[in-house]
């Protein structure tokens, strides 16, 4: 069976879809419900749901930016929107986001019967896919176990959350062990070097489990249709290197703990209204000597490391959503569009709306 989530503000509504009578009949089962997007992402933290069916327009977190957070998050599962006519400009922006479907309020039995049984022929054929390509790579990593530099890739992901420029070296050590015992078998390098990546990809996800809503972690990890191994080589450096740039620009190879939990305490509420005193409430530490040493160990005032991590997150938002200036603006605690406008603006030397059409232009 399938687990179902149902999203609506409006009791009646998640009433009529759980007396739905065909629910097993179809492969499915409710198993939760949420009245908006935020109690959704809370119940989304304690298991994992294969279908979501959601209002739109609902108060606190509507669908479009609950559907954006799960992009954000990749939390992978098909979503469906419920909705009125009204709503058509909503709709579209969940489609350009990649909802599964779109059903007219009030949805009738034949109806939501008709839209169950296309998420279920997609989620057969995914669950098989998956399958082969598990079968694919359990073979693969098999054969392959026995080059993999395990001990390196330890070393190496040390490196990079130390922001040391070793691991560049040690980066090129192991790609060019690689060609020396694969004897430049480019398929197998690839494979593992691709492994790697990976590996170090999750590395950094488990310890800044807030990275996903600032950097596209998944960009520059595939080595993609590349044969030459030169080309292969030079990509993986490329991404070390993009992982090494990420802990520097967000201070998180300081290895003092009141720098490192000052940054981590500002990457993880940056969509809330930060201020130095609730800092220094949280740390148990005196506001005054908080500021002092960010400023002594990054060179950097406090609120100006707050308004750079604001502007990367409002970078990100503009490149994976579909939001406007204000609904941006509200989210990082800015109440005037036109000032966060101008500090967008004096950080990046674009306007918000520029910065789109620069990143849409360039994907």
């Amino acid at each position: 069976m399938y687990s179902v989530l149902i999203i609506d503000d409006d009791k009646t509504v998640r009433y009529m879809l759980k007396r739905f009578k065909k629910w097993d009949s179809y492969g499915f089962v409710i198993k939760d419900e949420a009245c908006d997007g935020k109690e959704a992402l809370k119940k989304l933290k304690g298991q994992d749901f294969d279908l979501i069916i959601s209002d739109i327009k609902m108060p606190g977190m509507d669908g479009i930016e609950f559907l954006n957070e799960l992009r954000i998050t990749k939390y992978d599962t098909c979503v469906i929107f419920l909705s009125t006519h009204s709503d058509f400009q909503y709709a579209k922006q969940g489609i350009r986001l990649g909802v599964f479907d779109y059903l007219t309020k009030p949805v009738n039995d034949p109806t939501l019967g008709e839209a169950l049984e296309r998420v279920k022929t997609y989620l057969d054929e995914k669950r098989l896919f998956e399958m082969a390509v598990e079968d694919e790579r359990s073979n693969l990593a098999e054969s392959l176990k026995i080059y993999y530099p395990r001990n390196e890739v330890k070393r190496l992901m040390a490196l990079i959350l130390s922001g040391s420029s070793e691991a560049v070296q040690v980066a090129e050590s192991v790609t060019a062990e690689m060609r020396g015992i694969l004897e430049g078998d480019v398929f197998k390098i690839k494979r593992i070097l691709e492994s790697i990546l990976f590996e170090l990809q999750e590395g950094m996800g488990r310890e800044f489990t807030w990275l996903e809503r600032f950097e596209d972690m998944d960009d520059g990890i595939s080595l993609g249709q590349e044969q030459l191994l030169s080309g292969i080589e030079s990509k993986f450096l490329d991404y070390v290197n993009k992982l090494l740039r990420i802990i520097r620009k967000y201070q998180l190879h300081q290895t003092d703990s009141i720098v490192r939990r000052t940054c981590e305490f500002v990457l993880s509420h940056v969509e809330e209204d930060i201020k130095l005193d609730i800092l220094a409430g949280e740390l148990h530490i005196n506001k005054d000597y908080i500021g002092k040493s960010f400023k002594l160990k990054t060179g950097c005032n406090f609120s100006d490391f707050v308004t750079k991590v604001k502007m990367e997150h409002a970078k990100h938002l503009l490149k994976t959503g579909d939001y406007k200036n204000y609904e941006i603006s509200e989210k990082l605690g800015y109440r005037k569009p036109d000032y966060f406008t101008s500090l967008f603006k004096s950080y990046t030397g674009y306007t918000p709306m520029e910065y789109r059409r620069c990143t849409h232009q360039n994907a």
